[in-house]
């Protein structure tokens, strides 16, 4: 897995700039510093706009039902890193998905 195209996504579903990460000398920091701007990202929008972080997870296709359920069983100070992994998780989730099956030729033939 390519912490760059999550990263990729992530950053632009959360309008986070690139040039804040920091330089790195591995993959384990650059995947901690990643997750680090997300986390303050989310505490952001937490504090200031739940609407748009609603619909930013609506949109990156975080599950409502497995969200509602996670956080009932969270401590209020742990909401912030619970959604973050639950993004990265899905991230991770679609990025593999697409590489199972967007590579594969398909036998529909719509020309008449």
């Amino acid at each position: 897995m390519n912490i760059d195209d999550i990263q990729h996504e992530v950053f632009e579903s959360f309008e986070i700039d690139g040039q804040l990460l920091p330089v790195v000398k591995n993959d384990e920091e650059k995947f901690q510093a990643f997750r680090n701007l997300l986390i303050a990202r989310i505490e952001e929008l937490a504090e200031k706009n739940m609407d748009k972080l609603m619909w930013l997870l609506y949109r990156v296709d975080v599950s409502e039902r497995k969200l509602h359920e996670t956080l009932k069983q969270t401590a209020p100070e742990q909401f912030v890193t619970v959604i973050t992994d639950m993004i990265i998780e899905r991230q991770i989730q679609k990025i593999k998905s697409r590489s199972e099956f967007g590579g594969k030729e398909n036998d529909w033939n719509f020309d008449i």
